[in-house]
């Protein structure tokens, strides 16, 4: 919990969505922010301030939380609806979908093909474009494409049992009218290719072949449909830049934004993909920089092992970076040519909209790297404390796995035992064991301390599993002695056990070893008392629950008064 304390005050107040993750690892909640400070804070206020149902139902589940920025809130909307497509996380499920978000499909199944909206993006093998934000420019696409390929917009299913007669459509020029029989399957389908190659973003290539068709149709002296293509020309035209002018909705939009931040040995790497025109994920890589190379060194020889891995149709058709790899620009390019089956070109833009997505990907960068240096402050911290603890107690070896057992009670009754188990100074919670104390009676700490120590360790020995580093007992003198007494018994004396008396912090030793007083900023003191104190939490809380799910006998039945009245 302390960590995730830690974690919530380094929150960026940006716009950005957050993941929340469990104990697992595993997204229970992806959500969005303006300020993505106050939003994940207000979780933690307490459920009267959250005033949401989110905060109750998830907060007990919640161990970790990661975050992304994004340059605006719009874009967070998207990125959002992506990840929870992508992920599924439980408490979103029946929560939200993309239903904010519509879709242009193509319906490719049906026999003539039309242009619909849809809210859902289905697994049917139809094409799917979006989603889109900017519904204005969704609805000119929408009116765009049928008219310049004359695409039916009815309902009909087909094929049909007789012909109908053309609607106004038709008349007008926007529809080829296979309802009549106007229009040969062949034909209409030609127009369904162009709608796909326009959607796709593919302008250049339609547009070769628009020009091509009324050069044909003008050296045929087909006036008419001549002025038709140039009429296509003009609309795809209009399009084109309407799509230019709307950068998340550049449905050609294929990229990948890489940033990278180093600070000594320790490097990251955030690579930001676009596509269709949204951003789609954002994939995060710590690195191990020994040899403190430079960010461009870096990239060099990170960037051809990740994209040897990456499948053939998720590589992207444009990467930006920060800065130019020099003379190994060119290498990469056929390798990334020959991964992919087509050019992907590496740019390293200064102005535009791309340098835009490559600020927030250095955002995002900066940010992870602050998180890595942190964790890593704290994991030399521990290691220290391992062998601070080492040195202090003379052991042999670095206490690696410390196993630290609490005896728990209430005036005798309702005897437990717990036993905590720390791996390199952290707590490993599933490792935790708990007891209740079955031969020992009436409080006995010495007795109860022998048969939790002895089932311990002999299940240890038949599952021929490995011993703890160090075995700390929670208690003085009598209770180390009791351990150590299950300890030679069991021909186990190579263990180091030890106790932490409460009242001074006082280390004893088993036999005549004298205990010892560390200074309370030791940092092996704190890693004992750490291990103490979760002990004694772990077998209260299991002493107490016992003791209030305890059968009581039931009390005899109330017997009737009668008084007599005067």
């Amino acid at each position: 919990m302390e960590e995730l304390k830690s974690r919530l005050q380094s929150l960026p107040a940006k716009p950005g969505v957050y993941l929340m993750k469990n104990s697992k690892g595993e997204i229970i909640y992806i959500g969005k922010a303006k300020f993505l400070n106050k939003r994940v804070r207000s979780y933690f206020d307490g459920k009267e301030k959250a005033g949401h149902r989110a905060a109750m139902l998830m907060l007990p589940h919640i161990t970790d939380i990661e975050w992304i920025i994004t340059e605006n809130e719009a874009e967070a909307l998207i990125l959002e609806a992506n990840l929870i497509v992508k992920h599924q996380p439980y408490y979103n499920v029946r929560q939200k979908d993309d239903k904010h978000f519509p879709y242009l499909v193509l319906t490719i199944q049906e026999k003539f093909p039309r242009l619909k909206i849809t809210r859902h993006a289905k697994d049917d093998k139809n094409l799917y474009f979006g989603p889109f934000i900017n519904s204005y420019y969704m609805r000119t696409v929408l009116d765009l494409v049928p008219r310049m390929f004359r695409l039916r917009e009815c309902i009909l299913r087909f094929p049909l049992k007789k012909n109908f007669r053309p609607c106004l459509n038709f008349h007008i020029g926007r529809c080829g009218a296979p309802c009549a029989g106007m229009v040969s399957e062949e034909k209409y389908m030609k127009g369904v290719y162009g709608a796909k190659m326009l959607l796709e973003g593919r302008s250049n290539e339609i547009l070769a072949e628009l020009e091509n068709e009324m050069q044909n149709a003008s050296a045929e002296m087909r006036f008419e449909d001549a002025g038709k293509f140039r009429d296509q020309i003009h609309a795809v035209h209009s399009a084109f830049a309407k799509q230019k002018a709307d950068k998340m909705n550049d449905t050609d939009l294929s990229l990948d934004v890489i940033a990278v931040c180093k600070a000594k040995e320790l490097a990251v790497v955030v690579i930001i993909e676009y596509r269709g025109g949204i951003l789609y994920d954002r994939r995060y890589f710590h690195l191990e920089n020994r040899l403190e190379q430079d960010a461009p060194e870096i990239l060099a020889e990170f960037l051809p092992r990740w994209y040897s891995k990456v499948p053939k149709e998720d590589l992207p058709r444009e990467i930006a970076l920060e800065f130019s790899l020099g003379e190994e620009m060119a290498s990469f390019e056929e390798l990334l040519a020959a991964l992919a089956g087509h050019k992907v070109l590496i740019t390293a833009p200064k102005l535009g909209y791309k340098s835009g997505y490559l600020r927030i990907a250095r955002a995002n960068a900066e940010m992870l790297l602050v998180e890595l240096q942190t964790k890593s402050a704290k994991y030399d911290e521990m290691n220290r404390s391992i062998f601070e603890l080492q040195k202090e107690l003379n052991l042999n070896s670095p206490p690696f796995c410390i196993e630290c057992f609490d005896i728990s009670h209430l005036s005798g009754t309702d005897p437990v035992a717990s036993m905590v188990c720390f791996i390199n100074g952290h707590p490993s919670k599933s490792d935790y064991r708990k007891y209740k104390v079955k031969t020992a009676h009436g409080g006995d700490d010495y007795a109860s301390m022998r048969e939790i120590i002895t089932r311990r360790l002999t299940r240890l020995q038949r599952e021929n599993a490995d011993f703890p580093d160090l075995l700390v007992i929670d208690g003085g003198k009598g209770q180390v002695e009791a351990a150590f007494e299950v300890l030679k018994k069991l021909n186990l004396t190579n263990i180091p056990v030890i106790g932490l008396a409460k009242r001074l912090e006082e280390i004893v030793f088993p036999g005549e070893r004298q205990s010892i007083l560390l200074k309370r900023s030791n940092p092996a003191l704190q890693l004992l008392q750490r291990a103490r104190d979760e002990a004694h939490r772990f077998a209260v809380t299991f002493q107490r629950k016992r003791r209030l799910t305890r059968k009581t006998p039931k009390s005899a039945p109330a017997q009737r008064v009668f008084v007599k009245t005067l």
